[in-house]
């Protein structure tokens, strides 16, 4: 699979539209990121698993870019993981409640662990690390916690594992918006079916994301610059921090990322379909 052609032609069509593609992605993550503002750890987690169906929107977005000859993007497009939220839910709660289940179940031996490090480690806080792991690309840690975790080698250690297994678990069910889309299946169907077609690609998604991750980490390092020189200032500095990183982050990551990750489905598809 020819990784670099996907990024080229990836960075090809987001500078064609980027005008389109940056205020209707930025409909998209401006919804998402609500649940990071929101003061209340546990609620935010559970807002943000409830809002995951949103993110369908970038899907709608990437696959008219790279379908369609012409392709006009509006609001219905952003916002169609609102407007069709019935149909896109079951496959986007049921993906995150697989992923988030897993990882609980491998962080399990560190939760005595936890428990003697709740002074200093507050619930808050922990919440807004499975928070993280439901939205990944918007967590702005809260910095002053970070410490207690380095210190523990074990929390430190079994962390970077569960980190891992959400990676790969991500990274298997990447096809299932795509599939949600084009076939005719039902939730357990389209995790399946995005399972077949990852199988013998999972080191080819990782070339994939390799491609941008210095992309990604720009937009953390800056962005969490930011909020811990600005943001940590009063709300309304806070609010307006994340809301304007919205820009950086889709133009720099998620624009060119997301219209790669639809390119690299079509291959995979195709190559599946030529196997069998």
């Amino acid at each position: 699979m020819n990784i670099q052609w996907i990024g080229q032609k990836a960075d090809q069509i987001y500078r064609k539209y980027k005008t389109s593609i940056i205020p209707e992605f930025f409909y998209v993550g401006y919804v998402a990121i609500l649940a990071q503002y929101l003061r209340s750890g546990l609620f935010s987690f559970f807002v943000s698993l409830f809002l995951s169906p949103i993110g369908y929107g970038y899907v709608k977005c990437a696959m008219k870019l790279v379908d369609e000859e012409k392709p006009v993007l509006d609001y219905h497009d952003s916002l169609n993981g609102v407007f069709c939220f019935p149909r896109v839910a079951p496959a986007y709660l049921m993906r995150k409640a697989i992923i988030l289940l897993s990882v609980l179940i491998c962080f399990l031996p560190s939760l005595l662990t936890i428990r003697n490090l709740i002074p200093e480690l507050p619930v808050q806080w922990i919440a807004s690390l499975g928070n993280a792991f439901i939205q990944t690309e918007y967590f702005i840690p809260q910095f002053e916690y970070v410490q207690p975790i380095l210190q523990n080698a074990f929390l430190f250690m079994n962390l970077i594992v569960c980190i891992i297994i959400y990676l790969f678990l991500t990274t298997l069910f990447m096809p299932v918006p795509y599939v949600m889309e084009l076939e005719e299946f039902s939730w357990s169907e389209c995790i399946h079916y995005s399972i077949r077609l990852m199988k013998y690609h999972i080191i080819d998604y990782i070339r994939l994301y390799l491609l941008y991750i210095l992309r990604h980490a720009f937009y953390w390092m800056i962005t969490g610059c930011i909020v811990l020189w600005i943001g940590h200032l009063n709300d309304i500095l806070m609010l307006f921090c994340i809301v304007t990183s919205l820009f950086l982050y889709i133009g720099i990551f998620k624009g060119r990322f997301e219209i790669a990750k639809y390119l690299f489905y079509k291959e995979i598809r195709k190559d599946y379909h030529e196997e069998y």
